[in-house]
């Protein structure tokens, strides 16, 4: 009767967790089920990681069987075919048995009973014959997890089963590593521990050109902790590289950053191979050139002898008679210089080294003869139907503009836009741009004024680029962005970036804060419910107000007006925080009853009395959260859930600062989904931005990068740990 009863419910929980059909309910219990009616049967199960207590429930009901290994065998089975890997885990670390079946199993590299676990599992895979292709997944699986519990503890001895299955099964391994890519890298990983040069070989030669860009997105972390042997193999094998093999060498080399091992390699390479390829690859990440190593007249005149055969006489329908270039000695260009000069602006196609051509202007040629050949250019192709034919000219006149002809040249660009010549205006855009031209900003202003479409959509771009190229603060470029007039949508936007500057601890110089808060409609509105201060070295001295386009000081006084230029970013005029206050400023805690956003806060949390030697928050860990509410409310404060669009479960929730270039992952102890009803925060780490791998929206992160608490702001910091709090207990 007993055996009877727990038959009925075993049966119950098949059709409850797996669907199971009335006639296949036997087979489960008394014969070891094909993969093709366990695909069939799994096909639509999805997650189960929410009946963990179920499952759990149903192990223990096999095991009370006399004939307890054909049931584990098919239940095991549909785990790994429905890819809930992390169940497995825990139904196998739950056993009581020392060996399972007749096969045993024992790894050599196991020292304690989770790493023995290991040992049940192969057994289990031994006696029933699962397939290869059902179990390796799981095993590559150990090796992509980031944890450092679960599955992670089992890498030991499931590196050893690798090593051993890849000594008898290679070729199968291979075709298998070929065929799936979701555990690719998982298994070459593994490789490339217990066979260094072999894994690294099969991982370059597994990168395919036509895809490589992806695929060093997924492998950048393999490549960075393998540099040095992934090095050494590719030494070797440039001798006899084709262009190809060459190309995909130098741009794993460039994926590896500014690495100096990596830097010397590269410059090594431009200098001997004569693939245009590889120079263009190796010149559009760090502009090296070989076109412009002219510092002098003298060099100037050599270099025009050595490669000016045969003179131009004109260029794009100008006679050079017309142009009136000189030397800065005073001597006057001849047909050769011209040429000559158009040689460089045609040979250095590359945007990155346009700014190097300056010492054309700067040490060889007259100044203003430079900047009337760029005007006459400027004049002759502007009015072409397509200027793009001549992209070395338009090089050229942004490079030697003047301020007039920088006017001249930025009405064209709004033209350009305004025509729909979009093409065109990109590039001319890119080029004022590598120039360093900071005022095609109000060019852009103007064009968003008139809601040009291709502005609106690319502004981002324009700006990003700028930012990078002149090193210009970005917030500094969108400062003179913000419209003159006020609209609802325009101060909800500019209402996000003061937030994100009063989190991130900007501070405005006098310039910047009157041309902001003073003259500006929507920075005016903004500021006028707000409390701000004078700081010099991080410290506080003053609190004051905008009132009627006016600045009101509340407490203490102004400091000296050299004293808030803002030179050495250690003093200006910055958004007060609590944080910064001590007893003088309470009076201003409650001053404004509608800020446009929370200043001042009573729950604060001081990194001063962390443990800045940390690299995590372990101050909520173990807290239970209602998941729903939790994630919404996260989400409110700018979190967003860390996946693929394709995944469902997810271990953690990301905020992205670019302002300060820091990523912050909370984690959950364990697997979540969308539609968790649960959930038990984790540790809070930080990283850098820029420097955080990110495939598909899903940023992958690495324990051993993430930052010390004492590199994080106190602002920024105190903004984290109220999200995660407040989040947590409403």
């Amino acid at each position: 009767m007993e055996i009877l009863r727990n038959v009925s419910q075993i049966n119950e929980k098949l059709i409850d967790l797996f669907g199971f059909k009335e006639e296949d309910l036997e087979n489960f219990l008394n014969e070891i089920m094909s993969d093709e009616l366990i695909k069939n049967t799994v096909e639509n199960v999805g997650d189960l990681s929410g009946k963990k207590a179920e499952l759990n429930s149903l192990r223990e009901l096999i095991f009370q069987l006399q004939e307890y290994l054909t049931p584990l065998c098919n239940l095991i089975k549909m785990l790994l075919y429905s890819k809930n890997y992390d169940l497995i885990y825990d139904l196998v670390t739950k056993i009581f048995v020392g060996q399972i079946g007749n096969i045993r199993y024992q790894s050599k590299s196991a020292t304690n009973f989770t790493e023995r676990y290991f040992d049940r599992f192969i057994e289990i895979v031994k006696n029933c014959k699962i397939s290869s292709e059902a179990y390796i997944p799981f095993i590559a699986s150990i090796f992509k997890t980031e944890k450092l519990d679960g599955l992670a503890l089992w890498k030991r001895p499931a590196l050893e089963y690798l090593q051993n299955f890849y000594n008898e099964n290679e070729d199968w391994l291979l075709k298998f590593i070929n065929s799936n890519p979701e555990q690719k890298y998982g298994i070459l990983e593994a490789i490339i521990q217990f066979n260094t040069m072999k894994g690294v070989a099969l991982l370059i030669d597994n990168f395919t050109n036509e895809q490589l860009e992806e695929e060093l997105e997924h492998s950048l972390q393999i490549i960075k902790e393998h540099k040095r042997d992934i090095l050494n193999y590719m030494d070797r094998e440039m001798v006899s590289a084709d262009e190809d093999k060459l190309s995909k060498f130098t741009q794993i080399m460039l994926a590896m950053d500014n690495d100096p091992e990596v830097v010397s390699r590269l410059k090594d390479l431009f200098d001997r191979t004569d693939s245009e390829k590889v120079k263009e690859l190796i010149s559009n990440k760090w502009g090296i050139s070989e076109t412009m190593n002219i510092k002098t007249e003298k060099q100037f005149l050599n270099a025009v002898r050595k490669k000016i055969k045969e003179p131009q006489e004109r260029s794009l329908g100008v006679p050079f008679d017309n142009l009136h270039v000189k030397l800065k000695s005073g001597y006057p260009a001849d047909n050769a210089m011209y040429t000559f000069i158009i040689y460089l602006f045609k040979e250095e196609k590359n945007l990155n080294n346009l700014e190097k051509l300056k010492i054309l202007k700067t040490n060889i040629l007259e100044e203003n003869s430079v900047h009337e050949f760029a005007y006459k250019m400027f004049k002759v192709l502007s009015s072409k139907p397509d200027i793009n034919q001549a992209k070395w000219c338009i090089r050229m006149f942004c490079l030697f503009a003047d301020d007039e002809l920088l006017k001249e040249i930025l009405e064209f660009l709004i033209e350009l836009f305004k025509q729909g010549r979009n093409k065109e205006g990109r590039y001319l855009a890119l080029c004022l741009i590598h120039c360093g031209h900071k005022d095609i900003v109000l060019a852009f202003k103007r064009l968003l004024a008139i809601h040009n479409s291709y502005i609106e959509e690319n502004i981002d771009f324009f700006i990003n680029e700028l930012a990078r190229v002149t090193n210009i603060d970005k917030n500094e470029l969108l400062d003179m962005l913000v419209p003159d007039v006020f609209t609802e949508e325009e101060y909800n936007k500019q209402k996000l970036r003061l937030y994100d500057a009063f989190i991130s601890g900007r501070l405005y110089t006098k310039e910047e804060f009157t041309n902001l808060f003073i003259n500006n409609i929507i920075y005016n509105e903004l500021g006028k419910n707000l409390v701000f201060g004078e700081y010099k070295f991080g410290r506080l001295h003053n609190a004051f107000i905008v009132e009627n386009k006016e600045i009101k000081f509340l407490i203490g006084q102004p400091l000296p007006e050299q004293e808030v230029e803002g030179i050495d970013g250690k003093v200006g005029i910055g958004i007060i925080h609590s944080l910064d206050c001590d007893f003088r400023y309470e009076k201003i805690f409650n001053y404004f009853d509608n800020p446009p956003f929370t200043q001042f806060k009573s729950t604060n949390f001081d990194v001063s009395e962390a443990n800045r030697s940390n690299i995590s928050v372990s101050r909520f860990i173990g807290t239970f959260v209602d998941a729903h509410k939790f994630m919404d409310m996260m989400k409110r404060y700018g979190f967003k859930i860390n996946k693929t669009e394709e995944e469902v479960e997810f271990y953690s929730m990301v905020h992205e600062m670019p302002t300060l270039n820091i990523l912050t992952e909370v984690e959950f102890e364990s697997k979540q989904t969308e539609n968790s009803a649960t959930a038990t925060i984790g540790a809070i780490r930080f990283y850098n931005l820029d420097s955080t791998m990110k495939a598909k929206e899903k940023f992958i992160t690495q324990k051993a990068n993430a930052l010390s608490i004492s590199a994080i702001p106190y602002r920024f910091y105190d903004f984290v740990l109220s999200a995660v709090y407040y989040s947590s207990i409403k």
